[in-house]
């Protein structure tokens, strides 16, 4: 609830409130566990800290039985995944995501590096940018990377990036940027934070609080012109420099952000973006944002499952 005794400055209910004297409330994304062995699926799981002075951090997750061979081809593929929440709650220690990167590491035999970049309001964007992708490069063995998961059972030559949301929208920032400095083989976006022109007017209250959200969180922006949140923006750089080998765009169709994703997904495919296939939109029927976090054992969420995995095992 609100405090009675401050003057609130923005609700975005029920997510954060934030008040005039820039305290902030979390509503919801608090919750945490801990890693370590995951008897459902035999997915073993451990935090490491990346930048000791940020507390920028992942949790590391390894399938079961995974290989120590010094040759890269009996080495498992590594997924670097940035979790969503409009920049501003949640991490890789939720309990939703946690339990999904277990499942997703297991039934696409990947290690998973679920990145801790820190959140806004705090960290006004472009901080959680930065984050994630210092993240990446130490994921692919940049910087003073020694950490033994990643060195005795990764591959960082196939690489892929996924995320939900904010998340989707840090992962086509990351390939906008890395102009094939990391050899990046795919990016999943799914339900992707973006703010189109050619999904406007907004005409649903969640995108009108998401606008003025924007300009809040990253006050240094251009506002709703600014490419990291409108990638068909005029003068914005062209999608068919997304510097990765494939493309999986997923959407579900009571989304909110419904419009937001597939008009994404067929602005790629106009731009001249060529990869090593076409690339790929996937919809699920009747469900909402994210529905397959909150709901992972329906039969809808089974089957993104299978379509992600599927991505990420060149099917």
């Amino acid at each position: 609830m609100a405090s009675p005794t401050k003057t609130i400055l923005f609700n975005m209910s029920p997510y954060i409130i934030i008040y005039t004297d820039f305290s902030i409330e979390r509503l919801s994304g608090e919750d945490v566990v801990d890693p370590g062995l995951d008897p459902a699926t035999g997915v073993s799981s451990k935090d490491v800290v990346i930048n000791p002075s940020t507390g920028l951090y992942a949790r590391l997750y390894l399938p079961i039985n995974p290989s120590s061979s010094s040759s890269n081809d009996q080495k498992l593929p590594l997924l670097v995944y940035y979790h969503g929440g409009a920049f501003v709650i949640e991490s890789p220690k939720s309990p939703k995501y946690h339990n999904y990167l277990n499942s997703l590491s297991s039934k696409a035999h990947m290690a998973v590096v679920s990145v801790g970049y820190r959140l806004a309001p705090e960290n006004h964007l472009p901080i959680a940018y930065e984050d994630s992708w210092e993240a990446l490069q130490w994921a692919v063995g940049g910087g003073n990377n020694s950490e033994p998961w990643l060195l005795d059972h990764v591959d960082p030559s196939r690489l892929f990036l996924a995320g939900d949301s904010s998340g989707a929208n840090i992962c086509h920032n990351l390939a906008m940027r890395d102009q094939r400095v990391i050899n990046i083989e795919g990016v999943a976006i799914m339900h992707p934070y973006f703010l189109l022109t050619g999904a406007r007017p907004f005409e649903s209250g969640e995108l009108l609080v998401l606008e003025l959200f924007w300009k809040f969180i990253y006050l240094t922006s251009k506002g709703l012109e600014d490419p990291s949140i409108d990638p068909l923006a005029k003068g914005a750089p062209s999608l068919k420099d997304l510097a990765c080998n494939r493309v999986l765009v997923c959407q579900a169709e009571l989304d909110f952000l419904h419009d937001q994703g597939k008009t994404y997904y067929n602005g790629l495919k106009q731009s001249g973006w060529v990869g090593t296939s076409p690339p790929k939109f996937f919809e699920t029927p009747g469900e909402g944002h994210v529905f397959y976090l909150d709901n992972p054992k329906s039969e809808k969420a089974k089957e993104l499952m299978e379509t992600v995995v599927d991505f990420l095992n060149y099917k």
